[in-house]
């Protein structure tokens, strides 16, 4: 009841307008060694005004501006970068992959000796030199489905270590998991022609003799070495229908979750080798062709699709 509750504040208007306010914003406040120096600030000021001691008061000065030019520089250096994203990424369930963040900065000056923080991961002493710079972040996820970016918060005490700068950065960008490739059965391979050996599914046709450029595994050894002369191995590939059709709906004895991961093997198979084929599922259709949208669709069905 009370987590519900908590939930529900959290969506409030108010709270979600809050949080598109401050999106943009920079956070600016002492960390420890600034609380430290700060009390030491006005240690120093109150011994100038109740002893009179003008070397107080020009320590207290020169503390200010520490605090001062801290405040200014770590503004500085922390402001006009944007983070650019694509609409979605697409990585496969259990596989540890990248995702590229690029980060643009949008003014000719520098920006050294920042920390980037994702999730539990922290790049540290990150500098910023040019006008764009990709960075690779690490995702890994375990299930199928579509997940958001995570909060992407930059943070840094650049310049003297006692003013900690903060902002954050929240993407509308997807992460699409989808199922992990498996290796489908022997009767699924041969059903959609996919030759992973060689010429396991291609038919022998006969012996001819050898020409430069011909692979050397189709070389007819025994036959070669009897008449002293190079020969290969002649195949020909099965006939394929002109329209392949990949509807999961034919496989109701295969348990889904083992089915997507078939399908997502097989799609991946076609669109390597620019082999074009239709996918069907219930009421949804479509068409892979060597267009990676077509293949990025497919991907996210696979990824959401519920049994």
């Amino acid at each position: 009841m009370i987590a519900k509750t908590i939930q529900g504040i959290a969506k409030a208007p108010f709270i979600q307008n809050l949080k598109e306010k401050n999106k943009g914003k920079i956070f600016i406040y002492p960390n420890l060694n600034g609380l430290g120096l700060g009390f030491f600030l006005i240690l120093c000021f109150l011994i100038a005004v109740f002893y009179e001691n003008n070397f107080g008061l020009l320590l207290s000065i020169i503390i200010f501006f520490v605090f001062f030019i801290s405040i200014f520089v770590s503004h500085q250096n922390i402001n006009h970068l944007t983070f650019s994203t694509p609409d979605k990424y697409f990585i496969e369930a259990t596989k540890d992959e990248g995702i590229d963040i690029q980060i643009i900065n949008e003014v000719s000056e520098k920006k050294i000796n920042l920390d980037l923080v994702y999730k539990d991961f922290t790049l540290t002493n990150v500098n910023f030199v040019k006008k764009s710079q990709t960075l690779r972040l690490r995702e890994q996820y375990f299930e199928r489905g579509s997940y958001p970016i995570s909060r992407i918060i930059l943070k840094s005490i650049y310049p003297f270590g006692i003013i900690r700068t903060k902002r954050y950065f929240d993407s509308k960008s997807k992460i699409v998991v989808f199922p992990k490739k498996v290796q489908p059965n022997h009767n699924l391979l041969n059903e959609f022609n996919i030759n992973l050996r060689g010429h396991v599914n291609d038919e022998f046709e006969g012996i001819e003799d050898y020409k430069n450029g011909d692979s050397f595994s189709k070389i007819a050894w025994k036959k070669s070495i009897v008449k002293n002369k190079k020969y290969i191995k002649k195949f020909e590939e099965p006939k394929k229908e002109n329209k392949l059709i990949l509807n999961l709906d034919n496989y109701p004895e295969i348990p889904f979750e083992d089915l997507l991961s078939y399908a997502s093997f097989i799609i991946d198979y076609y669109y390597k080798n620019k082999i074009e084929l239709t996918f069907k599922h219930r009421d949804s259709e479509f068409y892979l062709n060597q267009n990676t949208n077509s293949l990025n669709q497919i991907l996210s069905y696979l990824a959401d699709v519920q049994n």
